[in-house]
């Protein structure tokens, strides 16, 4: 999969992750951009969208709990 093609999308959602402040509001950020993926029109499938996430949350860094 080309994640170049993808660039905005995953800034956008490592953007998101990274405000998200505890963890659960985090998985909360990626559980929406994971049913925002299934649906048309991009109707990704689960490992593209792993792959997605993946790169997202390396961007977006480490949970910040508090």
């Amino acid at each position: 999969m080309n994640l170049q093609a993808w660039e905005a999308t995953i800034q956008q959602i490592a953007d998101e992750f990274s405000l998200a402040i505890k963890d659960a509001a985090q998985q909360r950020v990626l559980s929406a951009w994971r049913a925002k993926l299934e649906k048309e029109p991009t109707s990704l499938l689960p490992f593209q969208i792993d792959e997605i996430v993946r790169e997202a949350r390396k961007r977006g860094g480490p949970a910040v709990s508090r």
